[in-house]
């Protein structure tokens, strides 16, 4: 899980170590000086994109066998799925409640709901949380469930490569030597199986990769990171760091992102702007790229915080994510990702729930129109369908009639054919029909 709050004293001691330094050979060493070399400018540009960070781990005992990330159990804050509260919602880790109940996300209706969704409020792909195909397997294997369908849906993919997979867990690799060879290779295995695909995103002609830094004791240095880099940058990518370690690692990278904003609605303009208005001459890529960010708020008390206690950043009635799309939007950023679609457990979600309805979502559907210079052409309304549409697959799940059944889901998918096709009267009118079937 991503940690709201930077290790700024780490960060300042990085910056010191670093802040010469700029790329090194592939034999480098970490003591090695790191030669500098000319920045790769910057000659295309796409339409401005809008992606939601997108997490694929939520499992379930009805469709996995096994609950994964809805339950807690930490000492402060113990929630298990299979308990049941007096609103009749399951006791979940989380600060809101899906309007589709828990899921799994590797469930075909689910992920049919999710990105009919994102395609109706302007999202153009999602960003994805990548620790190699080793640490946590079953998430692997749920990234690799959902990439069939973005196609059908129009939608991009981008990852945010977790380093720790060259090092994690402690001890499993002998030497330094051996935890940087392991990052190696699943950096090859992405690029070649995931960012080198025709579903893979682009911003600026390149392939963005978001690098996210798991564990501080373990971090690769700049050094280090110059001798991966041009697995990367050598076949269309782009190295994107997170906004604390911009400075340090400018000499290895093509541009930055934001995460998360902390404090106050004040305090969270004054540190957006600050990243929005950083200079980064010493970047690969010039001018680089700005990857910025508009995110609710931020709760994580349902898991305490992981256990260090929980931390909180209100979302002040949906003025702090509008405020961020505003920044975002005035400063011309080159990608928005929205933080994020569904981390239940950390409050991050714009995923419709009970508590705030679908409030982001029609704030992002506003907002991406106003950042890319087009119409807002779907009706709020329409944004309603795609949970008529799931809850009415999952009653014809529960239809023993065979031939039944696969009639009404054959006018679902015509449903969703019609959503995506821009055809909302006739969606509604047909899954109106469907509805009738029962």
């Amino acid at each position: 899980m991503r940690s709201l709050y930077c290790n700024r004293i780490v960060i300042l001691i990085l910056g010191c170590i670093a802040a010469a330094l700029t790329v090194a050979p592939l034999s480098a060493k970490a003591s090695d000086p790191v030669p500098a070399s000319s920045p790769i400018l910057r000659t295309s540009n796409d339409n401005k994109s809008v992606y939601a960070h997108f997490l694929t781990w939520f499992k379930t005992k009805q469709f996995s066998g096994r609950w994964e990330m809805w339950k807690s159990d930490y000492a402060d804050a113990v929630h298990n799925p299979d308990d049941l509260l007096e609103n009749g919602h399951r006791d979940i880790a989380t600060t809101a409640y899906p309007l589709t109940d828990v899921y799994d996300s590797s469930d075909p209706t689910v992920i049919e709901y999710q990105f009919l969704l994102m395609k109706l409020s302007g999202i153009d792909g999602v960003i994805v949380d990548w620790d190699g195909r080793r640490i946590n397997s079953y998430r692997h294997k749920a990234l690799m469930t959902i990439l069939p369908y973005l196609p059908k849906y129009h939608l991009k993919l981008i990852l945010c490569f977790e380093e720790w997979c060259g090092y994690w867990p402690k001890g499993t690799f002998p030497d330094r030597k051996a935890e940087l060879a392991a990052a190696a290779a699943e950096i090859r295995w992405m690029m070649d199986n995931l960012v080198n695909s025709p579903t893979y995103g682009t911003v600026g002609g390149r392939k963005p990769v978001l690098i996210f830094r798991k564990i501080s004791s373990q971090w690769f240095t700049p050094v280090e990171w110059a001798q991966l880099r041009p697995l990367i940058a050598d076949h269309g990518g782009a190295l994107i760091f997170g906004e604390g370690f911009a400075t340090p690692f400018a000499g290895v990278s093509d541009g930055r992102y934001f995460w998360a904003s902390s404090g106050n609605l004040a305090e969270c303009e004054r540190q957006y702007t600050s990243f929005l208005i950083m200079n980064q001459p010493g970047c690969q890529t010039q001018p680089p790229f700005v990857f910025g960010s508009a995110m609710p708020s931020f709760n994580d008390s349902p898991v305490w915080g992981w256990g260090g206690g929980p931390r909180i950043s209100p979302a002040y009635q949906g003025q702090r994510f509008k405020r961020m799309w505003e920044l975002s939007i005035k400063h011309h950023v080159d990608l928005v990702q929205l933080v994020t679609w569904n981390d239940w457990n950390e409050g991050t979600q714009i995923e419709p729930a009970d508590t705030y309805g679908y409030r982001y979502l029609e704030d992002t559907k506003k907002y991406a129109a106003l950042y890319k210079g087009v119409p807002d052409s779907v009706p709020n309304s329409v944004l309603r369908l795609p949970l008529k549409l799931y809850q009415t697959r999952q009653k014809a799940a529960t239809l023993a009639d065979a031939s039944r059944k696969l009639a009404i889901d054959r006018q679902l998918d015509q449903v969703r054919d019609a959503l995506l096709e821009g055809k909302y009267e006739q969606a509604a009118k047909i899954l109106q029909q469907a509805e009738h079937l029962f």
